[in-house]
């Protein structure tokens, strides 16, 4: 009886294991599918945006990558910076935008320079303006109107900068792939398994059902005994 009590627990035990790595593993999966469902959305609102021809907002924040030395020191090219939308007509000296482009070099470029003017209204034609400078050019900037205004900088992501110029080179690519395999190494494997016809995972037995065999196993081997007593009584 101690013996049967026994391998009924290990067995629960053993399923109850089998169980918790299921439900672990099912959670490690909806994790997954969540995470690259997320970016091949964001993937393809990027790509959405860059074909017609806008830069991708995501609840009014973009992220732009500098690309130019104008603002250095405080900000260097390769950079990465989030922006936010906001009201023009709240912006004061010293902060950082980025606005539309549409004179001289900067014509159809997405410039992010310093308000060195607040926003104010042109006695000729009405419209507000306001002046802006990168910190490392010697003039200002041609004024331009609030409505060439697209966000107000946020703040860099450094971390974000580190990733980008890891995962850009051949290392970064390889670690990339290797991440992907890791994450879904049992998949592969149950994969390859079907394909190459080894069977699927075998369920578990059902507690009733091994409770019933080993019952079942004890009442063979108390058979077994009795006719063996009786033998050797003969």
């Amino acid at each position: 009886m101690t013996n049967k009590n026994s391998s009924i627990e290990k067995f629960k035990t053993k399923l109850k294991e089998k169980k918790t790595f299921k439900v672990l593993k099912a959670i490690k999966n909806v994790v997954l599918v969540a995470f690259f469902v997320s970016l091949l959305c964001v993937l393809a609102l990027t790509l959405i945006s860059r074909i017609n021809g806008e830069t991708p907002s995501v609840f009014g924040y973009t992220i732009y990558r500098v690309s130019s030395a104008s603002m250095t020191p405080y900000l260097q090219v390769g950079d990465i910076i989030l922006c936010r939308e906001c009201d023009p007509m709240t912006l004061q000296d010293g902060d950082i935008i980025t606005y539309n482009g549409t004179s001289g070099e900067l014509a159809g470029k997405r410039v992010t320079h310093r308000v060195v003017r607040e926003p104010y209204q042109d006695a000729s034609d009405g419209r507000y303006y306001l002046v802006t400078k990168g910190d490392d050019n010697p003039i200002e900037d041609t004024p331009i109107t609030v409505s060439q205004v697209t966000g107000k900088m946020q703040c860099k992501l450094g971390l974000l900068k580190h990733l980008y110029d890891f995962f850009i080179t051949p290392w970064g690519l390889l670690t990339i792939l290797a991440l992907i395999i890791l994450a879904f190494f049992n998949e592969i494997i149950n994969f390859g398994k079907a394909l190459f016809g080894h069977g699927a995972e075998e369920e578990p037995e059902d507690i009733q059902d091994v409770i019933a065999r080993i019952q079942r196993e004890d009442a063979e081997k108390a058979n077994k005994s009795a006719e063996q007593s009786d033998d050797k009584n003969k």
